[in-house]
């Protein structure tokens, strides 16, 4: 069965990336959620796909490493700080 990329995921999947992120929970890892791994996947791992086949969605979600999704998020702030300004930091510096 081909999954179409460009549509919404089946429900099935959806479940299992948040049965991934429940995984990633267990092994101490609590801020990276189902959304996180969706936009993971969707930004760099199926960034040029239109379609997978459901053996191989199935495959890039289970395989899906820790520190891949964490290396992502942290370039993806990283990417939005650039474009903030001191003061959009205040909370942050003591005064």
């Amino acid at each position: 069965m081909e999954i179409n990329l460009k549509n919404n995921l089946p429900l099935d999947i959806l479940f299992l990336m948040r049965i991934k992120a429940n995984e990633f929970k267990t092994e101490g890892v609590h801020d990276i959620n189902a959304q996180d791994i969706k936009e993971y996947l969707y930004q760099i791992k199926w960034k040029n796909t239109e379609t997978l086949s459901m053996c191989d969605v199935i495959n890039d979600i289970m395989s899906l490493r820790f520190s891949e999704v964490f290396d992502y998020l942290k370039l993806k702030v990283i990417k939005e700080a650039t474009s903030l300004n001191l003061d959009d930091f205040s909370e942050l510096i003591a005064k």
